[in-house]
């Protein structure tokens, strides 16, 4: 994936996916946790609910004890029926399971079952009769409160239940939020992971125009070739007005009216022959001295007005310039070297390895800048002006690559250069 901004949407959306599902997390264990505490509120009255249950029996049965108020045990089971009617009225408001509903309904129906024996009891009991009473309370009424005590219990085994599964469906949900996200930012990663270029990759970018600027190539307005710079020397322009007013009508300017420009004249094609001899002399090259020829035909072979042998330094960190054709050496002394992380063409093709263009601008022609690669890396880089848009001729970047690759046979490791090699001559 080479594409900057998709690689950076990728990055965002998984982001935006581990925010999402982490979000989705609070929001289900804040629930969960609400859940459980509201489970816990009830779950205290209807403990209330079910001591009150228990203590309901013992009371009923002293209304035939012997020595006892009846008075008294009357207004106690009164008390203690009515504490009951108000739990189970908050249990059935606020329960969050229909099978603890069913419980608690189950309650409040025993409950009024023992308020109907209850006023036998007492009518019974207040009449001097203990035996009928005895006989009510200790049948009917312990089997009307028997049922209430067993539909409390149910009801909170029924709210335990509810709060465990809340609480696993909680758990499974945050499980498949986490799961989810963590697949899509897997799959993002694996898409973000650079991958190998191509033969076809290799061939598309040699013909791309990159997004560089004309004047980041280090070969424009400050460091032209001797014939672009020629015209701006006075002396010469002086020379020439020289010799147009001593020519024939020069001077009046009517005997020789200006010329209409013609047609565009046709990029030259390039020479095989030629092409093929700079690279038999480029592999039988023994002596440096014969590089600068070796070049000069190689800049005739791309149409190129000036060329330049970029070789990195010891520590890979630059690029030293060790052998130029077409530039005068007061041009040649200025250059000095170019960081491999600047913001230009040839130390973008040193970093990427692929070949480099930038486009021809008003005043200054167009460039190409080729890697030297080897089965240990990229060694340097050859970068040249070229005339007549060779920079978009896919014939002229294809004999750039040719020359690029022999020369790349001559380098030899930045390591094993000595600093006086890759300030002279490392070929």
């Amino acid at each position: 994936m080479r594409s900057r901004a998709v690689r950076i949407t990728l990055t965002l959306l998984a982001l935006a996916a581990v925010g999402t599902a982490a979000y989705f997390s609070w929001t289900i264990q804040t629930r969960t946790h609400a859940v459980q505490q509201a489970a816990a509120t009830l779950d205290k009255t209807r403990v209330t609910a079910l001591r009150d249950a228990y203590e309901l029996r013992s009371t009923q049965q002293a209304y035939v004890a012997a020595g006892q108020n009846e008075t008294f045990w009357f207004g106690k089971v009164a008390e203690t029926i009515e504490s009951l009617r108000a739990a189970t009225a908050t249990l059935r408001s606020s329960t969050p399971s229909p099978a603890v509903l069913t419980a608690v309904e189950d309650a409040a129906a025993a409950i009024e079952t023992f308020e109907q024996v209850d006023r036998r009891a007492r009518s019974y009991a207040a009449g001097g009769q203990k035996l009928l009473a005895a006989d009510v309370i200790f049948t009917d009424g312990l089997e009307a409160a028997g049922r209430i005590t067993t539909a409390l219990e149910k009801a909170g085994l029924t709210l335990d239940q509810s709060i465990q599964t809340a609480s696993a469906d909680g758990t499974r949900q945050q499980a498949m939020a986490a799961g989810g996200a963590a697949a899509f930012a897997l799959f993002a990663l694996l898409l973000l992971m650079p991958v190998a270029a191509t033969p076809a990759d290799v061939a598309a970018a040699a013909i791309k125009e990159p997004s560089f600027d004309a004047d980041t190539l280090r070969l424009r307005e400050d460091v032209k070739p001797p014939e672009r710079r020629a015209s701006a020397n006075p002396d010469a322009r002086d020379i020439q007005r020289r010799k147009m007013a001593s020519s024939p009508g020069g001077a009046a300017g009517v005997a020789n009216p200006p010329s209409r420009p013609g047609p565009p004249s046709a990029p030259p094609a390039v020479e095989l022959q030629g092409l093929a001899a700079v690279c038999t002399d480029l592999s039988r090259l023994s002596d440096t001295s014969l590089l600068p020829g070796i070049l000069e035909r190689a800049a005739a072979a791309l149409d190129a007005s000036g060329l330049v042998l970029w070789i990195a330094n010891r520590d890979g960190r630059a690029l030293v310039p060790i052998a130029t054709h077409g530039y005068p050496a007061s041009v040649v002394s200025r250059m000095g070297s170019l960081k491999v992380d600047g913001e230009n063409a040839t130390a973008a093709a040193f970093r990427t390895g692929l070949l480099q263009t930038v486009s021809a601008g008003p005043n200054s022609t167009g460039a190409i800048a080729v890697p030297l690669l080897s089965p240990a890396g990229c060694r340097g880089v050859m970068s040249a002006e070229v005339r007549h848009g060779g920079q978009k001729q896919p014939v002229r970047l294809a004999a750039a690559s040719i020359i690029a690759a022999q020369l790349a046979t001559l380098v030899g490791p930045p390591a094993a250069q000595s600093a006086n090699d890759r300030t002279s001559a490392a070929l």
